[in-house]
């Protein structure tokens, strides 16, 4: 905090109104929600936990690599429409009547961190996008979480939601992130399955659907994480049936 000491009126060691408002203004964190998932191709975000089933077969568990969930523009204008009506409130997100959330999500940047107007990207299709089929293996998968507009110190949160059906008892399954640090021309300068909480099935588990919504995070540390690329990911030690529905991304200042 910025000590003023010699400002006519001012109480030494407090800072004034206007530097205390800009203060607030550049800590203002904020949110932005989407179903805009490529393999979604049922259901709406936020208004029913309905997916569509993605095979992680035996091939991928023999392979032990990672499935990743890409994001779409067809998909997020298809199941992100705002699923409540009008209100008297100034303050409330877009309703269903217009398409500000068209390329952005649900909450139509409402909620967003202060001078941020993106947190996903739909259309993506760079490298870090392409299969990896040696170290870290995954498919291909467009769109990604944008961090473009975010600061060097930002703290994030990516919760993702889907449906889980196990195949087999006793079944662990990893949860996290592809992250591809990137530099100023765009090149990736390291990839790594960023991971969260793993998630265990066991015995009475099998043929049941479990709706889960952990939560990965990650500090933007330099200038390379501010530009990086990162898409939700699952890998499994058995078969199992999964239901992208949604994603919420947070930014904490």
């Amino acid at each position: 905090m910025a000590l003023t000491y010699n400002a006519p009126g001012m109480i030494p060691g407090r800072v004034s109104t206007a530097e205390s408002d800009a203060i607030l203004v550049t800590s203002q964190g904020g949110y932005e929600f989407t179903g805009g998932f490529t393999d979604r191709t049922s259901g709406t975000a936020g208004a029913n936990d309905i997916g569509t089933d993605v095979e992680y077969t035996q091939t991928m568990v023999d392979d032990s690599r990672f499935y990743r969930f890409g994001l779409d523009s067809t998909r997020q204008i298809a199941n992100d429409a705002p699923y409540w009506g009008n209100s008297s409130l100034s303050d409330e997100a877009p309703h269903s009547g217009t398409t500000d959330y068209q390329g952005v999500g649900v909450f139509s940047g409402a909620y967003m961190p202060q001078g941020v107007t993106s947190l996903f990207s739909f259309t993506d299709d760079t490298a870090y996008n392409a299969e990896s089929t040696t170290g870290t293996k995954y498919n291909a998968a467009t769109g990604s979480y944008d961090m473009s507009d975010l600061n060097v110190g930002d703290f994030c949160q990516f919760r993702f939601d889907f449906n889980l059906t196990p195949q087999v008892a006793n079944t662990t399954v990893e949860v996290g992130l592809i992250w591809q640090t990137r530099d100023a021309s765009d090149n990736g300068t390291f990839t790594f399955f960023l991971a969260g909480e793993p998630l265990f099935f066991g015995q009475g588990s099998v043929g049941q659907t479990f709706l889960n919504r952990p939560m990965i995070s990650a500090y933007l540390a330099s200038a390379e994480d501010v530009n990086a690329r990162a898409l939700p990911c699952i890998r499994a030690d058995n078969p199992l049936f999964c239901q992208p529905l949604t994603t919420l991304f947070t930014v904490m200042r």
